[in-house]
């Protein structure tokens, strides 16, 4: 017999708090920067209501641990491989096949509950390219399944030796776990995000609540201010928090403590009435279909047309989202659910399978979408036939691979990421007693001109000290491997050898203007000669992959709606300043934009692309745009 937990109103409609402010910041409403924390909210209310029922049948001596995984599978697997299935069919019609073969490895890990894993070595949650990967939202429900995984063993162990209380376990894991979560922050922020270590505290504080582990307050006054308290921390993180390194670590802290608050005292609280209404029961009821369904439904669209949306195309995607919701809730959810119910036969009513049935029949249609997940590259090619420059185009994308890549940038010789492990070779600024000293100081957009600069400038001995994220400027911020080198080309190799030339080249920001320009002066006053590239065009998706899609639709003009005007806009602001302080300032933007904004989208040697990203050039259009520079003394 299985104890059933009473239905909460106001828990149904906390789960529309968390999903709506996901679904708009995902759709571009920029009014809700914090959207993004409803997933926490959703993992307090998930370690809430699991903690609640597992406890409650331990104690009644009635928990099966095939019976909760049957739930489990019921609950979570129909509606997921319905989202695997169609976005295996749309990848296979509407992408490109780079973009094809990074889908089938995301629909496999997303299949097998593993996707946090995948994405943490493969995407930047908050970066532009995780809007072209339609399964990124999957990482936060293998966080969930992998907590599901170990939980109730651990409220089972703590249940039979009983050693310390099950409120006890938990509060020790969720404090291990935060603590983790701000290691993990100040390390590898990525693995602080994706990582069940530091996020099983937000299950844990709901598991928590589940527990008793928050005080019981008698005062109807005090349990209202405390629900209310709830309701407003959730509302500033949506309306007032940033994607950035502060988050989960402390930030989610915040949201979750208010979804906390307003499980544990908002039952007959005033915001009861409000998180029980009927529209926020009917959004709390599809909360999950309409999570799984509305990404996919966004980027898909986003890879045909761009990033940035207006409020027509966001309008429309959400009633989309809504919609598809809104269907497999009717017809896959609630099916699945009441088929997969356990039942013996009684009045003719029919036999559902047992829980194992239901558990390893799960596990099998989820084996067979991984297979079938790694089979999609070969099954798209049979579906359509690219032409052929589609292909050439898009395979650019790959270029990091190339010998040109490795020969322009000499990643792991003189130019690092920012997570390596390795120390910088410092031969790689050794400095000539014979020729002039060129540095060519910056970040990977200053590293992607150094060779051009080396084969142009023969009479010199050029210099590469660039670092991935490097910021080329006086009192650099940043981790030890960019700063070190900075500090050592600005401080001691000025003081110690004669550097005629360097050439400050960044993804130069617009808050970074005022210490470009101080940086200038001081470089001008040791006598050095200074010429800084402003920033390369930028566009909103992998420019070979832009290129290929406008070329498979026969319309080139679409390329420049891809286009990220204000790189533009920050390139004319910075030039003025730039030359006034002293130096001589190309504007990259001109040299590959020369006509009234019509940009160069092909080399002259190979009619290749460009960029080979977001905005990196190629071996072949740095040395285009460097060769049409001005001379450097």
């Amino acid at each position: 017999m299985t104890t059933h937990m009473k239905y909460r109103l106001d828990i149904a409609g906390l789960r529309a708090v968390a999903v709506l402010p996901i679904l708009l910041f995902h759709a571009g409403v920029s009014m809700l920067s914090g959207g993004f924390v409803g997933v926490d909210i959703f993992f307090v209310i998930s370690g809430y209501l699991i903690t609640t029922i597992i406890q409650r049948e331990i104690t009644a001596g009635t928990f099966s641990m095939m019976e909760f995984y049957r739930r489990r599978v019921a609950r979570i697997v129909p509606a997921l491989l319905a989202v695997l299935a169609a976005t295996m069919v749309a990848g296979s019609l509407l992408m490109l096949p780079p973009e094809i073969r990074q889908l089938a490895p995301s629909v496999a890990s997303a299949a097998a509950f593993a996707s946090n894993f995948y994405f943490l070595f493969t995407a930047d949650y908050f970066g532009a390219a995780a809007e072209t990967l339609p399964l990124l939202h999957t990482w936060s429900l293998a966080i969930e399944e992998q907590f599901y995984i170990f939980f109730p063993v651990i409220l089972l162990l703590v249940h039979r030796f009983k050693a310390f209380s099950a409120r006890t376990a938990v509060a020790a894991i969720s404090a291990l776990s935060l603590a983790a979560a701000f290691a993990f922050a100040h390390v590898k922020p990525e693995a602080a995000f994706y990582l069940i270590p530091a996020r099983a505290w937000e299950l844990g504080l709901g598991a928590f609540v589940a527990l008793g582990g928050f005080p019981v307050l008698g005062s109807a006054l005090l349990r209202n201010l405390a629900s209310a308290l709830g309701l407003g921390l959730i509302v500033v993180s949506i309306f007032t928090f940033n994607p950035g390194p502060l988050f989960p670590a402390p930030l989610a802290v915040i949201p979750c403590l208010g979804a906390a608050l307003l499980i544990a005292y908002g039952r007959e609280a005033p915001t009861s009435s409000l998180l029980s209404l009927r529209p926020m029961q009917f959004v709390g009821d599809i909360s999950y279909s309409l999570y799984l369904w509305h990404w996919p439904i966004i980027t898909f669209y986003r890879l045909q047309t761009g990033i940035e949306l207006d409020w027509v195309e966001t309008l429309v995607l959400v009633l989309a989202s809504f919609v598809v919701a809104v269907a497999s809730y009717r017809w896959i959810e609630r099916p699945c659910l009441a088929w997969l119910k356990p039942s013996t036969p009684a009045n003719g009513a029919p036999l559902r399978p047992r829980a194992s049935k239901v558990v390893y029949g799960g596990v099998a249609l989820q084996l067979a979408v991984c297979a079938l997940a790694f089979g999609l590259p070969a099954m798209a090619g049979q579906l359509r036939d690219w032409p052929e420059q589609v292909v050439r185009y898009a395979s650019h994308v790959d270029y990091r691979q190339t010998p040109d890549y490795a020969y322009q940038y000499r990643r792991e010789v003189c130019f690092f990421g920012t997570s390596t492990s390795q120390e910088y070779d410092w031969d790689c600024l050794k400095v000539s007693d014979s020729k002039p000293n060129l540095v060519v100081l910056g970040d990977s957009h200053g590293a992607q001109y150094w060779r051009a600069f080396s084969e142009r400038y023969t009479d010199h001995h050029v210099i590469q000290a660039t670092n991935s994220g490097c910021r080329p400027l006086l009192n650099s911020q940043g981790e030890s491997l960019c700063t070190g080198v900075v500090r050592h080309v600005l401080g001691e190799m000025l003081d110690k050898h004669a550097i005629r030339s360097i050439v400050l080249a960044a993804r130069w920001r617009a808050d970074e203007v005022n210490g470009l320009v101080e940086t200038v002066r001081y470089l001008r006053s040791r006598g050095v000669s200074v010429l800084v590239i402003g920033p390369t065009v930028e566009y909103d998706l992998d420019f070979p992959l832009v290129l290929a899609r406008a070329e498979l639709q026969g319309d080139m003009s679409q390329v420049s709606r891809h286009r990220i005007e204000s790189r533009h806009q920050l390139d004319e602001r910075m030039a003025p300043l730039v030359r006034e302080a002293g130096a001589t300032y190309v504007s990259a933007f001109s040299l590959e934009c020369p006509d009234s904004g019509t940009c160069t989208l092909l080399d002259r040697k190979d009619f290749a692309p460009y960029h080979f990203d977001y905005g990196h050039l190629t071996l072949a259009a740095s040395r285009e745009l460097v060769s049409q520079m001005p001379e450097i003394d």
